[in-house]
């Protein structure tokens, strides 16, 4: 089966810390008090839309944004710690003024894939499990898409779109994951923002997905 499924992939609304310029990855920080008014935009641009799945981090400020942007959709999100942000370790919550002269530190910008954070994660783990969940989403995507068509269901006619609510880093790997020839380093996901990526999926005869982007 050859499917085109589009993937609205959203960052999660601003958080004291993401004020403060501050490194946030596995804390649980809510979002800033009055972010509605902030988020406004996000919210028309989703408003109306259906989705085949709805994915989101398990973090606070990710199913936080989904309430006030889409609390319909709040009964069918799937939340998956694979989505969360990288976790910083001892830089969580520090800001680059604090970290800028440790060599440790220097080595992990310079060459994130070499080096780690004390304490936190490697760049091997982080891009291993959002990896993971992009095959599983993609699998997920093809089973319901086989099932409506068995059903005769005529939604199956429609074009699929999932919906990610996810974080900064994820939303930049999953766009180099999903788009041939594109760096992590090249795209900044600013909060509350969306991308769109229309991705070709299909299944080989051994039963596993491809996918490309289209």
């Amino acid at each position: 089966m050859d499917l085109t499924v589009e993937w609205i992939i959203v960052r999660h609304g601003r958080t004291e810390w993401n004020v403060e310029r501050r490194y946030l990855g596995h804390s649980d920080i809510a979002l800033l008090p009055g972010e509605d008014a902030v988020l406004s935009q996000l919210a028309l641009e989703l408003h109306g839309l259906e989705f085949s799945a709805v994915y989101s981090s398990d973090l606070r400020r990710c199913t936080e944004t989904l309430q006030r942007v889409r609390p319909d959709l709040m009964d069918k999100v799937r939340l998956d710690r694979r989505l969360r942000e990288m976790d910083f370790g001892a830089w969580e919550g520090k800001i680059y003024d604090m970290l800028k002269d440790i060599p440790s530190y220097r080595e992990w910008i310079d060459h994130p894939e070499k080096n780690a954070p004390p304490g936190g994660e490697s760049w091997d783990h982080f891009s291993s499990r959002v990896s993971q969940f992009c095959a599983d989403a993609m699998s997920a995507t093809l089973y319901s898409a086989g099932q409506s068509n068995d059903t005769g269901n005529p939604a199956s006619s429609k074009r699929p779109r999932v919906l990610i609510m996810t974080h900064g880093g994820v939303v930049r790997l999953l766009r180099t994951l999903l788009l041939p020839g594109v760096s992590f380093r090249d795209y900044q996901a600013e909060t509350g923002s969306l991308l769109r990526i229309p991705v070709q999926v299909s299944s080989t005869r051994s039963g596993n997905e491809k996918h490309e982007t289209s």
